[in-house]
């Protein structure tokens, strides 16, 4: 059975609307357990295999989302990728029998990785020479990501010297599970154009030598606020397209289940 054609958007705004929901109870600490130890952790004797059998730790599951062991993904594309993976991979079809919460806690096991408050500031100076009120950048690190260190942060492009990094409490930080830092930007120009630049944060995990960066786009103009800096999305190869792209009836039939076990959470 296939879809109409019409079906397809209302069901990548079931799912969209449905991840939205679901983000509040997402339990990354449940979701390494249940990725690590699937069997024992779910009880179902019907698995004959772990999230690690074909996924060695979470950071292959990542590189293969995001690019990279490190990489910045959203609970949301996660599941996405989850849901496809229960419909189209042959191997990962026996945990079609996980419920929901299960689900959406590997979800955000998979994307819990260091993140920041926003992904772009805008800044809008009153006059000319005129700097704007420093505008907070938050850095927080994931619940299971282990110990993480902030090596430096920068602002580099075009318009660097338009923006100002007015306080740093990240660089040298080491940032146990959870914990966060902050960086505070503010913006000057003596002209009336509009100046774009990038605020980089580099970071470490452990002991680990790989360096990685989240990056925050910084747009600011006199007079007029500039439009926000649009984000880019991660691909992942196994995906054939986000939410349109995994399984219409299996992709329904998980929707289905998170609306239903968001409508019994609020019901208690």
């Amino acid at each position: 059975m296939t879809l109409h054609p019409i079906a397809r958007p209302a069901l990548a705004v079931s799912l969209a609307l449905t991840a939205l929901a679901a983000q509040a109870t997402y339990d990354p600490a449940s979701g390494k357990r249940l990725f690590e130890d699937t069997i024992n952790e779910t009880g179902l004797s019907t698995l004959t295999g772990n999230c690690t059998s074909c996924h060695t730790n979470v950071q292959n599951r990542r590189t293969k989302i995001g690019g990279d062991q490190f990489a910045a993904i959203e609970a949301d594309h996660a599941l996405d990728r989850v849901g496809y993976a229960l419909n189209n991979v042959s191997a990962m079809k026996q945990f079609q029998a996980l419920d929901a919460d299960q689900l959406t806690d590997i979800a955000a096991f998979i994307a819990d990785t260091p993140k920041t408050s926003d992904a772009s500031l805008g800044f809008s100076a009153a006059a000319i020479n005129t700097p704007t009120v420093a505008q907070n950048l938050d850095l927080t690190n994931g619940v299971t990501f282990g110990q993480l260190t902030i090596d430096s942060v920068a602002i580099s492009g075009a318009g660097a010297a338009r923006f100002t990094l007015k306080t740093d409490s990240c660089t040298a930080q080491k940032l146990a599970a959870s914990a966060s830092c902050r960086a505070t930007v503010s913006f000057s120009a003596g002209d009336m154009q509009a100046y774009s630049a990038t605020l980089t944060l580099t970071m470490h995990q452990g002991t680990s030598t790989t360096r990685f960066t989240r990056s925050v786009a910084l747009d600011g103009a006199v007079g007029a606020a500039p439009p926000p800096s649009s984000g880019g999305s991660s691909s992942d190869d196994d995906s054939g397209g986000g939410a349109l792209g995994f399984g219409w009836l299996g992709g329904l039939a998980l929707a289905t289940a998170l609306l239903r076990r968001q409508r019994e959470r609020a019901s208690r």
